[in-house]
């Protein structure tokens, strides 16, 4: 099969160039349900979004995450993503996988996040990238995230995601393709402790950028409901979260106009009861 065929799938397996996956850290559950919303997350799942996000979150744990894109069990991906809080900062891990056996992608990557103070966050990641064909031949490359977050006060939240800005490039027998880079920023109002509205933009270096809008209520203590779009074409999509104890489970559904449906489930296990969302 000629080589074309493996980028496509690298980047997403999606063959328009607008609708192109600049959701190469794929989303969690929370996030694919408020509109693919990263950079001002702040969960187990910010290894797979803002790592800066990682620096909110109080206690060590684990947490698995599933996501089939437009119901294309090849297209699925799964990621693993642990952290450790410590006095010196917040130590995370992720592993990703994504694809099936003719073209399986890896990434890798170890984060370091910190608060400065009440009002910054901040975040350095490191990723190695490999890309499997036909279950023999490997490839690979590594890229950087940089991740910040801002308090400015207590209703407001902003962060920004960098991602690649140095260019990393994987190498292919003919040719090398650069490996995703993106801008984002986003805002987060929450006037009250119940309700969030977000907003944020996404750009990709080689397309256009990329507008999103989600909402998040929580109408028991237990219970988290979502609510996001994204366009255009337009993606609207929702999604739930449960929280018993130590264990946090997250739902989350899309629908693209003309790509169809995409699902995502996670399941975070923590070792304190006590757990900052």
């Amino acid at each position: 099969m000629k080589l074309s065929f493996y980028i496509i799938a690298l980047w997403g397996l999606l063959s328009v160039p607008e609708l192109r996956a600049q959701d190469f850290n794929f989303p969690d559950a929370s996030s694919l349900s408020l509109g693919q919303i990263k950079s001002t997350e702040q969960n187990i799942y910010s290894t797979m979004s803002n790592p800066a996000g990682l620096a909110g979150v109080q206690n060590a744990g684990i947490a698995f995450s599933y996501t089939t894109p437009h119901n294309i069990h090849k297209l699925s991906n799964r990621s693993i993503t642990a952290t450790m809080p410590s006095k010196y900062g917040r130590f995370s891990f992720l592993f990703t996988q994504a694809g099936y056996s003719l073209s399986l992608i890896n990434r890798y990557g170890f984060s370091y996040s910190r608060q400065f103070g009440k009002h910054v966050s901040a975040a350095l990641m490191f990723n190695g990238l490999t890309h499997k064909l036909n279950g023999t031949d490997t490839y690979g490359g590594f890229f950087s995230v940089v991740g910040l977050q801002l308090f400015p006060s207590e209703h407001v939240d902003i962060g920004f995601y960098i991602q690649n800005v140095e260019q990393s490039k994987i190498s292919y027998p003919d040719r090398k393709e650069l490996i995703p880079v993106l801008y984002i920023a986003g805002a987060k109002w929450h006037p009250v402790d119940d309700i969030a509205l977000m907003a944020e933009v996404e750009k990709d270096q080689q397309f256009r950028a990329q507008y999103k809008f989600g909402i998040q209520y929580i109408p028991v203590k237990m219970l988290v409901l979502r609510g996001g779009v994204k366009g255009s074409p337009v993606e609207i999509s929702f999604g739930t979260g449960l929280k018993w104890s130590f264990v946090v489970i997250d739902i989350g559904i899309s629908y693209h106009q003309q790509l169809g449906v995409t699902s995502g489930a996670s399941i975070a296990f923590f070792l304190l009861a006590k757990n900052k969302r």
